[in-house]
């Protein structure tokens, strides 16, 4: 169970994303990027990750939130925030239309501290490393959905 402040400072704070305002090298410790490829329509994908979604959010058994924040079927978008279990948030970002799959830690200190969206932007340049969390994110979504998605390790813009 989030806490309420999480739950009203997380939108903020995904709109600021203070913890990625450094992109290099700052950025990379807390991020990670990939291209999904998939044999499916982007719509068919789309709904398959949201169950998927809901499929990981019985089975975590680390005290992880998932919230779906945003769908947009028109662009076969979708924004997931995660909440660890000390309510960090992390944010994933899916397009479908490109492919592109993105997770990111958001913030330095966790959502459940009053302000902390305020204390994250003060504290935008503090180096943190997410052990690689984002990557197994990816991976975790990627393995829940029952449509086969590859990636494309290459370059991403």
């Amino acid at each position: 169970m989030v806490c309420i402040f999480s739950l009203f400072q997380a939108p903020v704070q995904a709109i600021l994303r203070p913890a990625m305002w450094i992109p290099f090298p700052c950025g990379k410790l807390h991020s990670y990027k990939e291209r999904w490829e998939f044999d499916a329509t982007p719509a068919e994908c789309l709904n398959d990750l949201i169950a998927a979604v809901e499929k990981l959010k019985e089975e975590d058994a680390t005290g992880t939130t998932y919230d779906i924040h945003k769908i947009d079927r028109c662009r076969n978008f979708i924004r997931i925030f995660v909440f660890t279990w000390a309510e960090w948030l992390d944010v994933v970002e899916i397009d479908f239309s490109t492919g592109k799959a993105y997770s990111f830690s958001s913030g330095f200190l966790p959502l459940w501290l009053p302000f902390a969206v305020i204390l994250n932007c003060v504290l935008f340049w503090i180096p943190f490393y997410d052990n690689k969390l984002n990557q197994q994110r990816l991976e975790k979504l990627r393995n829940a959905m029952v449509k086969h998605v590859t990636t494309d390790l290459g370059t991403i813009n």
